[in-house]
């Protein structure tokens, strides 16, 4: 997890410094910004596949799926989960999550339980 993390986090500053054409203060700052976003989406997206396979009524709901068809799920609602998990935390967290892998864990773990059961209730109902 650790080496994943890591590459991730190299190849966002480096794609994002490639993509950066202002030089100035804001650009460094939204640079950051962006880093720390994309590596606490990651770990929320870690995070919720975890906590989702591990749900009793999910287990139940893709019981009689093909894998396929369990995956795409899995993707929509972990997707739904990355997109409004950012929502339940403040910058101050996601630096936290940057810099300490225990805190990337508790704050992402914190952010996927608020928002799992929405996106499972979600996606769920159309099935």
């Amino acid at each position: 997890m650790k080496k994943v993390v890591l590459s991730i986090m190299t190849s966002a500053m480096i794609l994002t410094g490639c993509a950066t054409t202002d030089t100035g203060v804001n650009s460094a700052v939204n640079t950051a910004t962006n880093v720390g976003m994309s590596i606490f989406k990651t770990a929320v997206d870690h995070q919720c596949r975890s906590q989702l396979n591990s749900y009793n009524a999910y287990k139940t709901i893709t019981m009689l799926m093909t894998e396929t068809q369990k995956s795409s799920l899995e993707n929509k609602v972990c997707g739904c989960v990355s997109e409004k998990a950012p929502q339940s935390v403040n910058m101050m967290e996601i630096g936290q999550a940057v810099i300490d892998e225990k805190a990337r864990v508790h704050i992402a773990t914190n952010a996927v339980t608020k928002t799992l059961n929405a996106c499972v209730s979600e996606f769920a109902t159309g099935l």
